[in-house]
């Protein structure tokens, strides 16, 4: 838990310099509520991963940080493919099952191709997905509370992990960062990951959306292995060392058809058969 706490304090910092070009130690302090040695010593910390640039008294946020909408860029990268792997997903999605969807760009792809869906109940920790879903009829929505983190417009923290702790899911949808035989499946941010972790805990059925780009990376944050998962909805094969470490796990691979020439949806999504 002091982990967490330490991760989540230097996220607050990363989001209060993404407001303001450049702050002292002495607000940094103020706003995050520590002392000014646990400021300097976070500074030093996102420092060396490149995320902030120190100077005498204050920081300011590293070049490498300053995104001016880190969703919407994301969200561009591998579009179709993503749009793919959401509605393939959503295909596996059934009426009268409580889904825990967790923040991500291929889970708001999911949540998109869920309008107009009935007799499904949601519970999600992004706040992109609670308006794509807040006028759908058919959907009772819950949306997790929480700290928010407006570049990625995700909810995580205590009051995050204490409502989807209070609840049990037929299946949770959840994007990840990475995958690899070498660390299994991981996150950008350890406060999602700890959120992200609840609901694959809470859920009977876990399913990861990622598309081919995730394959062979490793990410900040560790989230589960493929032990802890049943079903991988992506857009293309997995080389094979590491299909034959996903399946030898017990999962299911999924492969999205991608939209034919005239933009409608394209065949049904193939399952792998097991490489021999």
């Amino acid at each position: 838990m002091k982990h967490t706490h330490v991760f989540q304090r230097r996220e607050k910092i990363l989001q209060l310099l993404r407001q303001q070009p450049q702050m002292s130690i002495e607000q940094l302090a103020q706003q995050v509520h520590v002392s000014d040695w646990t400021i300097r010593r976070d500074l030093a910390a996102l420092e060396a991963q490149r995320q902030v640039q120190r100077y005498y008294g204050g920081a300011r946020l590293a070049q490498e940080a300053r995104q001016p909408d880190q969703f919407e860029m994301h969200a561009q990268q591998q579009a179709a493919a993503k749009s793919a792997i959401g509605r393939a997903a959503a295909q596996m999605i059934t009426s009268h099952q409580f889904v825990a969807l967790a923040a991500g760009t291929t889970t708001t792809c999911v949540a998109q191709a869920l309008r107009g869906r009935t007799a499904l109940h949601i519970m999600t920790n992004a706040l992109n997905i609670a308006q794509e879903l807040s006028r759908e009829p058919g959907i009772l929505l819950t949306c997790a509370g929480g700290e928010v983190h407006g570049d990625y417009y995700t909810l995580t923290g205590p009051v995050t992990e204490r409502a989807l702790s209070a609840h049990y899911y037929d299946l949770a949808v959840v994007g990840i960062s990475g995958i690899s035989p070498e660390r299994g499946f991981t996150v950008n941010s350890q406060a999602n990951a700890a959120s992200i972790s609840i609901m694959l805990r809470n859920a009977h059925r876990k399913m990861v959306v990622a598309d081919h780009t995730k394959f062979g990376k490793v990410s900040y944050a560790f989230l589960a292995l493929p032990a802890g998962i049943d079903i991988l909805v992506t857009d293309r094969p997995p080389p094979p060392e590491l299909r034959r470490y996903l399946e030898q796990a017990g999962m299911q691979i999924i492969i999205a058809s991608p939209p034919d020439s005239d933009g409608t949806a394209g065949q049904q999504p193939q399952r792998q058969p097991p490489l021999r």
